[in-house]
Formats: C-alpha cells, structure tokens, sequence
C-alpha cells in the first residue's frame, strides 16, 4: 500500500476527500491527517508517509514550508501533491520544486483529477525506491562474508581449522559465549516480483542500520521475503528476555516506513557458532507459532498448552522434511515416520500451519535451493537434485511460479541483494 497524509486548515476538505475515493481498492492508505503545517510536519515524522496532499494557504505553517522542512536532509520523499484556489494556480504551476509533482485547484477537486495526481506521484515515489535500492555491486569483501554467514546457517561449515582461517581473512571474529538467529519475514499483500525485490532490500536495509542500534547484531537478507540477524549473548543472557525490547523497536521503525508487518521468530541460544544451523532450524520451527496479534515467537522446548503441543508436533514434522528433502516425501511415506494417518496428519497441517503439506514440501524444496544458489557454486541440476526434485526442467518450472524469476535469473539477482550491518564488529 501506498501511504498518504492529508494536510488542509479546512475540517470539509480534509472529509471530503478521505470519502472521495475508495483508497484501498486503489491501492492507497491514510496513514493520518492534519490542519495545518506544523502539526503535519511531527505526524509525518512518525507515520513516514509516501505522498502528502497538502493545501498551500494554512495557518501556523504553509504548505511550502511544510514540503522544504520534510526535504531539508536531501530526502526526495515524500512527494507533495498542492491543493490551491484559482488565483494562486498560474504562480505555483511555475514554481514545481520542492518535490511538488502536482497541483489541484480545490474548487474543482474531482474523485478523478486527485486519482490521475496520485497515480503521477506513486510513480514518482517508484522511480525514487529504484533510485535508492542498491545497484549489483561487483565481487567484495561483504559478498564474501554475506556467502559465509549462508554456508553457517545451512551447516556447510564443519572443518574448524577451515573456518577460522576463512574468518581471519574476512576480518570477522566470533568470540561471544553464545549466539542465537532471529529470523524475519516480511508479510505483504500481492506484489509484482519487481516490487517485492525493491521492498525487500529497502527492509533489509534498515533492519540492518536499525537492529544494531539496539543490539550487537548482522544481517542479511535470504531471499525475497526473508532476512536474518545473528545475534551474540552474553553469558547466561535470556534469549527472549534480551532481544524481545530490540525486535519489537525495530519491527515498530520498519512497518512505520514500509507499512509492512514484519514477523520474528527466534531460535534456542547455541554454545558455538558453528552449531548456529540449529538456532535457525528451531527459528523456522517457531514460525508456526506467530500469529497477527503476536508477531514475536520464541523457540521453546516444551510447550505450554494444547494449542502450542499441536504447533509443536507440526514443527517437529516439518524440521524432518527439511532434514530430508533429498527424499520422497509423500503424506503417506511422512505420515507413516511419525506413526499418524495421512488424514490426522494433513489435517495437523491445514489447522495449524500456514500451508498444506504438499505446499509445505514444494515451499521448502524451493527455500533449500535458494540457500544452496546463494552459499555454494553447485550446477542448477544439481541443486534441483539436493533438493528433491526427479526433474530440472520441472524444478525450473515450479520455481519460476513461485519466485517470479527463473533460478538462473535468481541467482544474478541475489548476488547483488544482501546486505549486512555496515562494519566488521566483532560478533
């Protein structure tokens, strides 16, 4: 969704045209309102919105100084859209600047000239996304700890001797007596695959920039709609009671500018950073427990209700399918393991997973492979065979439904898309 501010000094205006338009068939928020500069100014600081319809003529502060004061750090968003009378129209169509992209003369304010205004300035919000997302950089340092940090979380990395020399290369040093992975899942309605690229690496950005202001951390983005922070405790540090006050901030700071729910779930603290593959298997393990109203999960043991028993029993299911997906996973053969019937089995699912089985196994192969894509130089065929796929034309075909993008042209695309705290600090 697209966010927009309404500022005008007149209480019928600013009804008018919250009730001129069907904002969200249009693909448009109201993210607030006000009447008059200054006090806009402070709500658009909180609200961070796209677009702000503003009238020119308003006590306290005008809407040109409105606009120079939300651009005065060089920041091109958000765009104006000016409301303004007949006598003052012909002056201000001359004076575009201060990233005004329209002007509407109130008395003749329609449902279709305001829509047609937004449309040109949500384009113009689009171009200044693209402009600010970071273009594919060459071959660096950071793409070569980026890789590092993959082939840790999927534990590719067991030779210790191996690791440490790959860590004193890369200036990276892992010294904390524990480590725990959260991860993040940006929750979005329908997006193009462009769209959702650009939304992903603005996230991944800012989680990067913002999560270590609280908390010593790196991140890096894992694929379209996920990202990770690793993140080193202290000796006896309670996992959910150190990190619950810094995810909730930075989750807070994130949908105030994306609009885009994001959800965390954390892993059980391990000894060593090596082992840190299985703080993210009991991460993804706690993605079953996050809810809309409860957008934080911890991974725990043992449950402690009839409901988190039965989430519980379909993550035990699903961290087996990800441990073999290499394997034939039918509901029968998976159902068969866990001594279940395929119907009590597959309704465990539909009651208490976001996906079916046969979506969970599909949606698995294909998050496997993109780990695998991104860590390590294996052929496209023979990821598609790691991963569980009979066939590597099939294996294509289903990722491209899935991801937008064939594998090949995941691959281009990821290599240019992580991004990671800004220094080396030692984790």
């Amino acid at each position: 969704m697209t966010k927009i501010f309404l500022v005008d000094d007149e209480p019928l205006v600013l009804i008018g045209m919250q009730g001129m338009l069907n904002w969200a068939e249009l693909g448009y928020t109201v993210v607030g309102t006000a009447r008059n500069g200054a006090e806009a100014l402070k709500a658009i600081g909180e609200t961070y919105p796209d677009i702000v319809v503003s009238d020119i003529r308003m006590p306290v502060m005008d809407g040109f100084t409105l606009a120079e004061s939300c651009h005065k750090d060089g920041s091109a968003l958000p765009v104006f859209i000016m409301l303004t009378s007949y006598e003052e129209f012909d002056y201000v169509k001359r004076s575009m600047r201060l990233g005004v992209v329209d002007y509407l003369v109130k008395i003749d304010l329609t449902a279709e000239s305001l829509t047609a205004a937004l449309d040109k300035a949500r384009a113009a919000v689009e171009k200044e996304r693209r402009l600010q997302a970071p273009a594919a950089p060459a071959v660096s340092m950071d793409s070569y700890r980026d890789r590092l940090f993959l082939q840790l979380y999927g534990g590719l990395l067991t030779d210790r001797a191996a690791f440490d020399r790959q860590c004193a290369e890369l200036g990276l040093d892992f010294h904390a007596p524990q480590y725990v992975v959260a991860l993040g899942s940006i929750r979005t309605p329908e997006l193009s695959t462009e769209q959702l690229l650009t939304l992903s690496t603005g996230v991944t950005r800012m989680a990067a920039e913002t999560l270590p202001k609280y908390r010593p951390c790196r991140v890096i983005g894992m694929d379209l709609q996920h990202f990770s922070a690793l993140l080193p405790l202290q000796e006896g540090e309670d996992p959910e009671t150190a990190l619950t006050p810094a995810l909730q901030a930075t989750g807070q700071i994130l949908y105030n500018y994306f609009s885009s729910q994001i959800y965390w779930a954390v892993g059980r603290a391990v000894p060593d950073i090596l082992q840190i593959s299985q703080s993210r298997q009991d991460a993804l393990a706690a993605q079953q427990l996050l809810r809309s109203e409860s957008p934080l999960a911890f991974y725990h043991e043992k449950p402690n209700t009839p409901l988190d028993h039965r989430a519980q029993v379909v993550a035990q299911v699903q961290q087996y399918i990800r441990a073999h997906l290499a394997e034939k996973l039918t509901l029968n053969d998976v159902a068969a393991v866990f001594n279940f019937s395929p119907n009590y089995l597959s309704q465990l699912f539909a009651q208490n997973s976001e996906r079916g089985f046969v979506e969970y196994v599909t949606t698995a192969r294909i998050a496997a492979a993109k780990e695998l894509m991104a860590a390590t130089d294996l052929k496209i065929y023979e990821v598609s065979s790691r991963v569980g796929f009979d066939s590597a034309f099939y294996f294509s075909k289903v990722f491209k439904k899935l991801e937008g993008a064939s594998p090949r042209e995941y691959i281009q695309r990821m290599k240019g898309s992580y991004v990671d705290a800004k220094d080396d600090a030692a984790l």
